[in-house]
């Protein structure tokens, strides 16, 4: 991110955070990592991160590191299966339409 801040969840029960707490990951280390991906490769803002993160789009984002081999173990294990993802067309569009969802509300 531009200034580094990583915003906390305002969605704990769903989103990212929660998604990854059911799903047995570690939520904090989930968050911090996909946060960090996403701010540098899309030049979020903090708050676009926490939104999109909070958004359905997180609790799928987390749902999908289930085919991490190992699980999501550490951030580097994450922002690898994420990178692998991103360079994916369809799931940058992903982003994209969310955030314009996000910003129509």
């Amino acid at each position: 991110m531009t200034n580094d801040t990583i915003l906390p969840s305002a969605n704990i029960e769903w989103g990212m955070w929660g998604t990854s707490q059911r799903n047995g990951y570690d939520a904090l280390m989930c968050w911090k990592a996909a946060s960090r991906f996403l701010a540098a490769t899309f030049k979020l803002k903090p708050e676009q991160v926490r939104d999109l993160l909070d958004h359905r789009f997180g609790r799928h984002l987390a749902d999908d590191f289930s085919f991490i081999p190992g699980g999501p173990s550490s951030e580097e294990a994450i922002k690898a299966h994420l990178a692998a993802r991103f360079a994916q067309p369809a799931w940058c569009d992903w982003v994209r339409i969310t955030l314009k969802e996000i910003k129509a509300r």
